[in-house]
């Protein structure tokens, strides 16, 4: 879904995913994953709470928040857990921080 910027600039953004119940029911699920704290990413996602949907910013840094999230965004933190395997590989996975 396309959005236009809170800013009204001449510049739309996509949300990075949605989630509709299969039954096509409820509210739609709109979820911006981000590492860093960008203010674009807040925009989109006020203004599809603005439409009615579910907004959800998953946040993967061991860094702060600091942008303040309105309530009607969900934030959720998770911490990310980099480790190397024997053969050198890198891996990552992330552990939820606060779901509240």
């Amino acid at each position: 879904m396309k959005l236009p910027t809170a800013t009204g600039q001449d510049r739309t953004g996509r949300l990075d995913l949605q989630l509709r119940h299969r039954s096509g029911r409820g509210r739609l699920i709109s979820i911006e994953v981000d590492r860093g704290t960008k203010e674009w990413s807040l925009g989109k996602l006020v203004q599809a709470a603005e439409l009615g949907h579910l907004a959800l910013w998953l946040r993967w840094s061991r860094t702060p928040v600091t942008l303040p999230a309105p309530p009607t965004v969900r934030l959720i933190r998770a911490q990310v857990v980099r480790r190397t395997t024997l053969t050198r590989a890198k891996l990552h996975s992330l552990r939820p921080d606060n779901c509240g």
